[in-house]
């Protein structure tokens, strides 16, 4: 690479630095139309279709680098990287395996192995290689955290409240709130809790737990987030005349039946099946009018409730991502008790229900009850709500 050309790459590096996608993407065609041979201007452009969710394009591009430049570890990352975003699991593990081969050392293809193990429930395999992390950098505050949570949904709590205090990686603080919780360090519990709402914590999962604990120990639930969640429960409708046609359900019904990206291993789900990756990243149109529809659906629900003082409400974020999945389910089908934990609001849109199934079938519960906490015997509210066919159900 001359000096001229390398000016150029490290314009493309700044740019990607900070943030200026849309500008990367055209100074990133420029770049690899005058040197189709530099592998970096290549990657740089594809980073900035993926990070602007143009998979597609990304995915064009690392397919075409690796064909060009098998041997390279990064690439092949890359690549096995977005595969993840739309669900194709089975081969962005065949990419990260390959990149291992290239480079046993490379900490980002260890790391995203880990996370694509979790995807089809070989959690063993998913210690193994965020340990291996850690083993190469032991401040490595990702695959501590992965490891936490790992160790967590296995009720490892005390393993796993040691790795969160080692990181501040995304919500690991308001998971160590959680293994006090369910440790019973009461004391301890509430006095993290202070802390974190000092520090302007907001977010679900605290949410979950301190409304939990009220209840528990009989306090009053002052949490930042939402202490009123069963008064912000709303059912409406997306018809038709919205821009979902009974044309676009189907091919999306038909998608997911047709298991076009893998199934993701879901502990939570009996006798169903749930896809992987981010719907809303599908370039077909179904994903996209639904994405729009929904991102209506829910500046109502924000007018609806503009009123609340509640903290979800009026710290609404600047930017958020929408963030969806599908789930089928056969007769005797069951989704068990579960928060979404960076779910700033949730909702779920029923494409197809079974008339007459039987009480309750199909419908959404609601409770305080929690996952895995202790109850201490106490009566938990719970609030059963009734969905038909084409209803969006929204909630904190």
């Amino acid at each position: 690479v001359n000096s001229e050309e390398e000016q150029e790459l490290n314009a493309l590096i700044q740019l990607f630095n900070n943030r200026n996608f849309n500008q990367l993407i055209t100074a990133g065609k420029q770049y690899t139309k005058e040197h189709p041979h530099e592998g970096d201007g290549w990657n740089l452009l594809a980073l900035g279709h993926k990070h602007l969710g143009n998979l597609a394009e990304a995915i064009n591009i690392y397919e075409f680098l690796v064909k060009g430049a098998p041997k390279s570890a990064s690439f092949l990352s890359n690549l096995g990287n977005t595969y993840m975003m739309v669900g194709r699991i089975s081969e962005s593990i065949s990419c990260y395996e390959k990149a291992l081969e290239l480079d046993p050392n490379l900490i980002n293809a260890i790391e995203a192995l880990g996370l694509a193990y979790l995807e089809i429930d070989q959690a063993d395999k998913a210690i193994s290689s965020f340990k291996r992390v850690i083993s190469l950098d032991n401040n490595h505050q990702s695959s501590l955290y992965y490891l936490g949570n790992v160790y967590l949904g296995m009720d490892r709590c005390q393993e796993a409240r040691d790795l969160f205090k080692k990181t501040s990686f995304r919500m690991s603080k308001s998971h160590y709130l959680e293994c006090l919780y369910r440790l019973g360090e009461k004391e301890l519990f509430y006095q993290e809790y202070s802390k974190l709402v000092a520090g302007g914590v907001v977010n679900p999962l605290m949410a979950s737990i301190v409304s939990h604990a009220s209840v528990r120990f009989g306090v009053p639930d002052d949490n930042p987030f939402c202490s009123k969640a069963f008064d912000h429960i709303y059912v409406g409708r997306i018809e038709k005349t919205d821009g979902f046609t009974d044309e676009l359900s189907k091919n999306l019904i038909d998608f997911h039946n047709g298991n076009k990206n893998d199934f993701r291993s879901q502990n939570l789900l009996t006798n169903g099946k749930q896809s992987s990756g981010n719907l809303f990243l599908l370039k077909e149109n179904f994903a996209q009018e639904l994405k729009i529809v929904i991102e209506g659906k829910i500046e109502q629900y924000r007018t609806l409730f503009s009123n609340s003082k509640q903290g979800f409400l009026t710290l609404w974020p600047q930017n958020y991502e929408l963030f969806g999945w599908l789930i089928s389910m056969k007769s005797g089908g069951h989704l068990r008790a579960h928060i979404h934990k960076e779910g700033w609001l949730s909702g779920s849109f029923y494409l197809n229900v079974p008339e007459s199934p039987g009480k309750d079938a199909g419908n959404i519960a609601f409770s305080l009850h929690g996952l895995n906490y202790p109850t201490d015997g106490k009566y938990y509210e719970q609030k059963v709500v009734e969905v038909r066919q084409r209803d969006i159900c929204m909630f904190p």
